[in-house]
């Protein structure tokens, strides 16, 4: 990644802790990179340390090509390649927390309000939704993609500059703890948190753990500060009390009663949906009952720094989704294109809205794995079956370790055997789509980033 900044050596340094082995100290910084083909001019290179490489190891090929002008370091013995270059050389005890004081240390010269953003499932959408309204308004600082880890989002930081206003900071995670590590870095002034769900299991265990590692978003705040909560999501107790002990203020929003911020009416259709709002009447062009939420959210967002709905009368109307989450292609039949990532409460949002929004049509599901589910694995795929066969879908296709796990639950479910068909991988499955395709069908296409179920929507495309 690269971010584009005016910085000093010294100010490196102290930024991260770190100290200056080698080169000039006023020195001035216009280029920080921590990928060795991504450079700029006067390009400080972070080598960060992965599970396939050490970015160290690139260090002597980028100072003998002279296209770097300094590195921080964890090997002192880089120091005297730096001096003999004529290149600076700043010493730290670990480079990606220095990349993260440094991102720190950007936000607090910046001085300008955060807004930061987690949940098992919305974030990407709700950061792109609520820098959409907020940049009527601002000039908005954000994430690029979903550049939300320990290396996206000290980058997205160092890439405020004096024309940003305002950021908002997408913060993902799937162990505890790294939350905690990036609020502390943004250090955001009001947070948001989608939803809890059955995300990460393999590693936090039970959905109660989920909730406790997304409040850790809670802990980079000043009390005072405002949270954002979804009303009807899972373990919003535990939100709620966390948020207490903080000394937070709580906002939530919801589509039932109770919530702060809450449609007065909805409908949900393929094109978007349309919601009475504040006497308002707003329409998004953005697929199911999972991105109403997200809108909630984002509402809840621009309110707080004074944008009311009436400012954002027709703004959402070119609004586009991100690439592979709920995308519509309509080819006389349709195909729901949610291939980005699928876990347990976003499956259920998908399902559910198929249902609500195709009421007379032919439904048929493609699924495969949900990863990092842990030992619950086998109980929620065959939930999820089970929900599949409740939804009223007529076919089920399946492909994946977990797919006989889905079809059990679908089979006691209701659905009869022969509408639920397993197959042993991705090009079976998708020659046998063909035939199901045409007329009335919609189809849902949909599981972990892993299993690579683009591959599917790909070959219903090339049929047409």
């Amino acid at each position: 990644m690269i971010a584009r900044i005016a910085i000093t050596v010294s100010s490196v340094a102290r930024a991260c802790a770190g100290a200056i082995a080698a080169g000039d100290p006023t020195e001035i910084i216009r280029t920080v990179t921590s990928d060795s083909r991504e450079l700029g001019p006067q390009a400080l290179f972070v080598p960060l340390v992965g599970e396939r490489y050490d970015g160290h190891d690139f260090i002597p090929g980028l100072a003998e090509a002279a296209s770097i002008r300094g590195f921080l370091t964890m090997r002192d013995e880089l120091v005297s390649l730096a001096e003999a270059r004529g290149l600076f050389a700043v010493t730290c005890g670990d480079t990606l927390k220095a990349l993260g004081s440094m991102g720190q240390w950007h936000r607090r010269t910046l001085g300008i309000p955060v807004v930061g953003i987690t949940g098992t499932n919305g974030k990407t959408t709700t950061k792109e939704l609520a820098a959409h309204m907020l940049g009527s308004a601002f000039t908005v600082l954000k994430n690029e993609k979903n550049f939300n880890n320990e290396i996206g989002v000290p980058f997205t930081l160092l890439g405020g500059t004096q024309k940003h206003q305002l950021a908002v900071i997408e913060m993902g995670m799937n162990h505890s703890g790294e939350l905690d590590r990036l609020t502390r870095i943004a250090m955001p002034n009001v947070a948001v948190i989608t939803n809890v769900g059955q995300g990460h299991l393999e590693f936090l265990g039970d959905v109660e753990n989920v909730a406790l590692a997304k409040s850790e978003i809670m802990h980079g705040m000043e009390p005072g500060s405002t949270v954002i909560m979804n009303r009807e999501t899972e373990c919003f107790d535990i939100l709620r009390e966390r948020a207490a002990q903080f000394g937070l203020v709580v906002k939530t929003f919801g589509v039932e009663a109770g919530a702060d911020y809450r449609p007065d009416s909805y409908r949900l259709r393929e094109q978007g949906f349309e919601m009475r709002y504040r006497g308002e009447d707003i329409a998004a062009p953005l697929y199911g009952l999972h991105n109403l939420y997200n809108l909630l959210a984002a509402l809840a967002i621009a309110d707080h720094f004074g944008i009311g709905p009436e400012r954002l009368r027709g703004s959402l109307e070119g609004f586009e989704s991100v690439e592979g989450r709920s995308q519509i292609i309509d080819h006389g039949y349709i195909v729901i294109n949610d291939t980005y990532n699928s876990n347990p409460l976003s499956l259920k949002y998908a399902l559910a809205s198929v249902r609500e929004i195709y009421p007379g049509r032919r439904k048929i599901a493609v699924l495969s794995d949900m990863k990092e589910l842990g030992e619950s694995a086998p109980y929620y795929h065959r939930e999820s079956g089970r929900l599949v066969a409740q939804e009223g879908f007529d076919a089920l296709l399946l492909w994946g370790e977990m797919a006989e796990a889905y079809a059990e639950g679908a089979r006691s479910g209701g659905m009869g055997s022969d509408r639920v068909l397993v197959f042993p991988d991705k090009d079976s499955l998708s020659a046998s789509l063909g035939d199901l395709l045409g007329g009335d069908a919609v189809v849902l296409v949909k599981g972990s980033r892993s299993m690579k179920m683009e591959d599917v929507v790909n070959s219903i495309r090339r049929r047409n």
